[in-house]
């Protein structure tokens, strides 16, 4: 009662004020902007409470003591143990990595979030990133600022276009406060959140959380780059060859880490165990890594800021490339929960750093020193992965202070983009997505019709004509009929052709029709579709040929007709799944 009072009230006062929208929407977003970074702010300051007052702390224990091999992997058992009683009272979805959902939710569900599961979520990665799992901290600080946009869009009763406004200004907001970095804010949301929708109507309100967040983090933390590395500035034009080659290479490891971390991920899905069950495998395997390789743990930042101030052996760096794939992926695919952009700056740094010694060695003159490939690879490595160049391009920039590796990154974070995206038009977050027949790009209308079958809509009983009915007889079989194309079958009842009013409209005014036969007017070979193929394929069929009804046929004898498909069938099935996803909504 008290908040729907204090919401007619402030509805009463906007209405009396008689504000213009776009100053509405300014005035939230300001509100939100500042309720996630102080959400981002709490985060931070949790995860880093368990990591420096129980993680440090009992790891630097076992390195003094004689059990170490055996107390490293025990002590990455404590957040899978925790993560347990949260999934035994919230339920197994507080699992694993979550960011994709997110997406899902904003794009496809008109920005509906489930804010009670996402909060637990949350302190799920709390738990996994405080006590040592290998993951990154700004999915789940994205998704803070995404709850407070939408706890905000419910208070306002918001339309579905202003809920996914007021989560992109809470993501800018979040993203912006905790990297210290307004722009990359704007463009994260913007270009991952919102799909690349850079509406005036979205840009402003995003660009005034973004900065209010910056503030508000100021504020809290100071002001200063997540990343400190010594002065760098640009040596030869020729090395932009080597930051392009840069940009080959991490864009076919941005695709290994994809195709490692999903194949690990499915792993353990297959795994006959149960789900409570897998976290600790997951995080006990990680132990192991981290006996020899404690640089794995966490988020990582202080081994990045080692690479950028040449403070890591070159060996090393190469070798952490691929132990923080592993480890990442077996955190999150085992159940652990995170992020994905701290895993990324780790292996950008840590393989632009091990490039950058290689070159630096046979080209001295013309090249600067590792750490300068290091800050490249942090936001080439991103872009190839997420997909988002432009929001790894100012991230990196934003992240480090310094303006002379722009260039460089630009170079590099293309190419590394367009080599990732040769091997799979799939970003990190939309890979598994498409792997089951979700297009974010594609809208909510495409992805309800590419989850339904052919089978599940097709008429079975269809009305056919036979290949030898003379036109004379087909003229009267059509009058009562509703449709204008049929099947043709020949004398074995096989499929051969297809009839429409386009066939046969010439010849109504012709003498001397009796002689002429349906198969002298059928259309071959026939647009088919199989009955497992999904509604979107079907529809994409008869858009692209211009055709009304698409014959269904048994795949293992494309002859055999098994039902008729018509666009009436599509929108039936479709309108029918959409009353069934709000019922589902609204219960």
């Amino acid at each position: 009662m008290k908040i729907g009072f204090i919401r007619k009230r402030l509805v009463s006062l906007i209405e009396r004020l008689k504000l213009p929208e776009y100053v509405f929407l300014v005035l939230v977003a300001f509100i939100i902007g500042v309720v996630a970074a102080l959400g981002s702010y709490l985060f931070i300051k949790a995860v880093g409470i368990l990591w420096c007052n129980i993680f440090i702390p009992l790891l630097n224990f076992c390195h003094s003591s004689y059990a170490y091999f055996i107390f490293i992997p025990v002590l990455l058992l404590l957040p899978p143990i925790i993560l347990f009683i949260l999934a035994k009272i919230f339920g197994t979805g507080i699992y694993g990595y979550g960011f994709p959902d997110f997406l899902v939710n904003v794009n496809l569900k008109g920005g509906s979030l489930d804010i009670r599961h996402t909060l637990i979520k949350i302190l799920a990665s709390v738990i996994t990133l405080g006590l040592g799992g290998s993951a990154g901290q700004e999915g789940p600080i994205a998704q803070i600022g995404g709850v407070a946009g939408s706890a905000i869009s419910r208070f306002f009763v918001a339309s579905e276009e202003r809920k996914k406004t007021f989560i992109a200004c809470g993501t800018a907001g979040a993203i912006a406060s905790v990297f210290n970095a307004p722009i990359a804010g704007v463009f994260f949301a913007l270009e991952i959140v919102l799909l690349g929708n850079f509406e005036l109507t979205n840009f402003m309100p995003v660009l005034v959380s973004s900065g209010m967040g910056t503030i508000t983090a100021r504020a809290l933390f100071g002001n200063h780059h997540v990343f400190k590395m010594p002065p760098y500035k640009f040596v030869s034009y020729w090395e932009l060859i080597f930051y392009i080659l840069l940009g080959v290479f991490l864009g076919i490891l941005a695709y290994l880490f994809i195709r490692v971390f999903y194949g690990i991920k499915a792993y353990f899905e297959k795994l006959p165990y149960s789900p409570y069950l897998k976290p600790f495998i997951g995080f006990f395997l990680v132990g192991i890594i981290g006996i020899f390789f404690p640089q794995i743990f966490g988020i990582g930042y202080e081994q990045v800021e080692k690479v950028l101030n040449a403070e890591m052996l070159p060996w090393l760096m190469f070798i952490l490339v691929f132990l923080k794939i592993i480890a990442t992926a077996i955190t999150l695919g085992s159940g652990g929960v995170g992020g994905m952009f701290s895993p990324a700056f780790f292996i950008g740094a840590m393989a632009g750093g091990a490039f950058g010694v290689i070159v630096h060695h046979f080209f001295p003159n013309i090249t600067a020193a590792y750490p300068a490939y290091a800050a490249v690879g942090i936001g080439a490595f991103l872009s190839a992965l997420t997909h988002a160049p432009v929001t790894a391009v100012f991230l990196a920039f934003e992240m480090t202070g310094n303006y002379y590796i722009i260039l460089p990154i630009l170079f590099a974070s293309a190419t590394g983009l367009l080599v990732a995206y040769i091997f799979s038009k799939d970003s990190i977050d939309t890979y598994e997505l498409s792997q089951q027949g979700i297009n974010l790009h594609a809208g909510h209308e495409r992805n309800i019709l590419a989850s339904i079958k052919v089978k599940e809509a097709m008429t079975p009983n269809v009305i056919v004509v036979p290949e030898n009915m003379t036109f004379k007889e087909f003229l009267n079989f059509v009058r009562d009929k509703r449709h204008t194309c049929f099947p043709v079958v020949d004398e074995q009842g096989n499929l051969c052709g297809i009839i429409s009013f386009q066939n046969f409209r010439e010849m109504l005014g012709r003498e001397n029709i009796e002689n002429i036969r349906v198969k002298d007017l059928k259309t071959s070979p026939v647009i088919t579709i199989f009955p497992e193929d999904s509604l979107e394929t079907a529809m994409s069929k008869m858009r692209y040929h211009h055709i009304e009804r698409l014959p269904v046929v048994d795949p293992n004898n494309p002859k055999k007709l098994v039902g008729i498909l018509s666009q009436r069938d599509v929108w039936s099935a479709y309108n029918k799944a959409l009353l069934e996803k709000m019922g589902r909504v609204q219960e």
